[in-house]
């Protein structure tokens, strides 16, 4: 955490003095100015946390003078320190300068040093939820980004899957798709319209229930043996030749693939 330090404005420079002699053991740096001006001059130059101004100043006003804070330094806490506590000054300084505690002179030194630290307590507040806000924005930025990506991946993934769907479709072959379970996975259009079982057929449902026992046969070396020699049979009353093909690999094997083509 940052060091802090602390600006009193005040046109007596004994109450100046005064406050720094109090406060020289607080952990907080203390800067003086007399007068707005020269308290503005000084934020120029350096990083103030809190600034404690008395109200009725010749040149400028506590109420003048915090207002050109909380424009130049909205950051900043600001406090009237003042001995005239008239009801139309402190609703001025709320209301412009948008202060954060009234001190009325002659203050309580404990009363002063527990207002100063609490006011300090409250700019670390404010500046940490300034902070998990950016980060929130932050995060919240990512997180669209990410999902800008998410759907545009997506996308590919989808016209892929949508463009190899056409290929199987348009093959100028029979394709049926088994899977490691011995299941009917899949078939194109040429085997749904040439072969009537097909047609008809679930996926999900067992091979022994479909193809002729050649066919399982040949499908079965091919997924326990990793045999993919060409075989024929014939099935539907039609001669059939056929090429299985091994899907995943040896270590984890996912189904086997049967290309026919018909005489």
């Amino acid at each position: 955490m940052e060091d802090k330090a602390v600006l009193f404005v005040d046109d007596e420079a004994s109450i100046l003095t005064s406050l720094q002699r109090l406060l020289r053991k607080e952990p907080y740096t203390v800067h003086t100015a007399v007068g707005g001006p020269a308290g503005l001059e000084l934020l120029k130059k350096h990083k103030v946390h809190m600034v404690v101004s008395d109200q009725r100043m010749p040149e400028m006003s506590g109420t003048q003078f915090l207002q050109r804070v909380k424009e130049l330094y909205p950051d900043t806490i600001r406090m009237v320190l003042s001995g005239y506590a008239e009801a139309a000054a402190i609703v001025d300084a709320i209301n412009e300068g948008e202060v954060f505690r009234f001190i009325g002179k002659p203050w309580k030194d404990e009363d002063l040093r527990v207002t100063i630290r609490r006011g300090l307590e409250h700019y670390d507040i404010i500046r940490e939820n300034q902070s998990l806000q950016h980060q929130s924005i932050k995060q919240l930025e990512e997180l669209q980004r990410l999902n800008a990506i998410l759907e545009s991946s997506v996308e590919d993934r989808t016209r892929s899957l949508q463009m190899s769907q056409e290929v199987l479709e348009s093959l100028p072959l029979i394709v049926v798709g088994v899977s490691q379970e011995e299941e009917l996975v899949l078939t194109n259009q040429r085997a749904r319209c040439e072969l009537d079982p097909l047609c008809s057929a679930i996926p999900g449902t067992d091979i022994e229930e479909i193809l002729p026992p050649e066919a399982v046969a040949a499908i079965r070396s091919c997924l326990y043996e990793s045999k993919v020699e060409e075989f024929e049979f014939d099935w539907e009353g039609r001669h059939l030749h056929a090429q299985p093909a091994r899907l995943g690999t040896e270590e984890a094997p996912r189904g086997c693939v049967l290309l026919l083509k018909g005489e």
